[in-house]
């Protein structure tokens, strides 16, 4: 009986077990806001997180490494950090927190975070009760003096009271306005606001606490006349690159004027996914703020144009991802130095960053004695000779402006740097398959292999064993690394 001519196919996969990605530290993967403060309870509780082979974390305070103490509790295994103030926490500055993620190849460093308690200070009562006279039907402004420091800012609200108590707030409405300063304007006062006290207050809602300012007493003086309307206030506000602002325009008048938006490139600005246009036109929203929002904005209204400015601002940022916290790994190949650039940015109309620190593996580098190391460009550039590459790990670059602090992890990869045997080296492992159809049924046999050479000579074998006739079995011959 003719047998029938096996098919084989022979299947090679190439493996490169490089020695790059097992020499790196890990990646910090948890996602930090810059400031966090303390709740009403005095505890915080955050957690470091890493990709890759994390064997342990640290957490650090002001440049330390924390220690169990009372209020302060970390865990290396988990990267947790507890903090629970047992006394009061108002007004506690905690200072600046890290953490790190290691192995035995080097650690990384998290973004910089500041950690206080909740901020509701006094008013400055130093000054008497004031008596303020204004016109019947004129604007008459009431001023929030002596306000007190109040943090976190978005928990802060203020508000206007009339009298004694806290029962009769002052609401916005078509006569009354206040302004992104705190001050309470009556656009065309009437009578019926005098002979009445006044007080203004600010609520933190972080911690359910009220203050409350100095009173003082409003007399109106009688007025037939209707004055015209005024350009009476427009702000001048900053917000931080993504985030939102808000822009202010009032103007006096019996009549509640219709306010119309420009941007700075003079187009009339209407609702929209970037503009929100708020009650009677005062307020204007701008949303997902960039650079190009800033500059100086039009609100027109009877004929008076005022020109509120919007200051767009941001910690230093990487232009590689456009974040105040950057992960890069390079492949390292050259002979001779690696330059490390911390090249983090402010906003275009403010001073640059300074670069105030680098670490070596999450630690300060003070001396130059275990590192061929230089410091160039204003601390910009750190330069590392190719003697002291093998030492390996991670640098960080910290740099800072008046808005915040940039943290930047700078993983090394080694091409060309002479190991020792018992190191990692570059390991080609080829996995074959081959796969035989006979009239008894199909063959599957796998195999491992390493050397270069491999995959060309078991090719060649089976390509040369399948254009000659076989009278026997098949047979496979175990192939032998080359």
């Amino acid at each position: 009986m003719e047998l029938v001519k096996s098919m084989q196919f022979v299947f090679v996969a190439n493996i490169f077990l490089g020695a790059h990605s097992l020499r790196l530290p890990p990646t910090i993967s948890s996602v930090f806001l810059s400031e966090y403060f303390l709740d009403r309870s005095c505890t915080l509780s955050l957690r470091c997180q890493g990709l890759g082979d994390v064997m342990s974390y640290r957490w650090y305070q002001n440049g330390s490494e924390i220690k169990e103490n009372a209020g302060i509790a970390t865990n290396k295994t988990t990267g947790e950090l507890h903090i629970s103030i047992s006394n009061t926490c108002s007004n506690q500055n905690l200072g600046i927190f890290y953490c790190t993620a290691e192995n035995k190849y080097g650690s990384t460093v998290s973004k910089f975070v500041k950690i206080s308690g909740p901020v509701l200070e006094l008013f400055d009562m130093s000054q008497r009760s004031e008596v303020v006279i204004c016109t019947e039907n004129d604007h008459c402004q009431l001023k929030c003096t002596g306000k007190p420091i109040c943090e976190p800012h978005a928990a802060c609200d203020l508000a206007w009271y009339q009298g004694s108590g806290t029962q009769n707030i002052i609401s916005s409405s078509e006569s009354t306005a206040i302004d992104l300063e705190g001050n309470l304007h009556f656009l065309s006062v009437r009578k019926i606001s005098g002979n009445k006290t006044y007080a203004c207050g600010i609520w933190n809602e972080h911690i359910n606490k009220l203050v409350k300012g100095n009173s003082m007493t409003l007399n109106i003086k009688d007025s037939t006349d209707a004055p015209l309307p005024r350009a009476l206030y427009h702000s001048r506000s900053k917000a931080h690159l993504g985030k939102s602002a808000v822009l202010q325009c009032l103007f006096s008048g019996i009549l509640v004027p219709e306010i119309k938006w420009e941007d700075p490139k003079g187009y009339i600005i209407t609702t929209n996914d970037k503009y929100t246009i708020g009650p009677y036109g005062r307020q204007l929203h701008v949303m997902n703020i960039t650079y190009d929002d800033e500059g100086h904005y039009s609100c027109h209204a009877n004929n008076l144009t005022q020109t509120p400015f919007l200051n767009v601002t941001s910690p230093p940022i990487f232009p590689e991802n456009n974040r105040s916290f950057l992960t890069k790994t390079l492949n390292i190949s050259t002979k001779d130095v690696v330059d490390l650039k911390c090249d983090a940015v402010s906003s275009p109309m403010e001073a640059a960053p300074v670069v105030a620190l680098w670490m070596k593996n999450g630690i300060s580098i003070r001396s130059f004695q275990d590192f061929a190391i230089q410091m160039i460009d204003n601390n910009r550039v750190l330069r590392i000779y190719r003697a002291h590459f093998e030492k390996g790990g991670a640098f960080q670059c910290v740099t800072e402006n008046s808005e915040g602090i940039a943290v930047a992890n700078f993983l090394l990869e080694y091409e060309n740097v002479q190991v020792r045997k018992s190191s990692y080296h570059n390991i080609y492992l080829y996995i074959f398959i081959i796969i035989s159809f006979t009239a008894a049924g199909i063959l599957i046999v796998v195999g491992i292999g390493g050397g270069k050479r491999f995959c060309s000579k078991i090719a060649r074998s089976h390509y040369m064993s399948d254009m000659s006739p076989s009278t026997d079995s098949h047979r496979y011959d175990t192939p032998q690394s080359s």
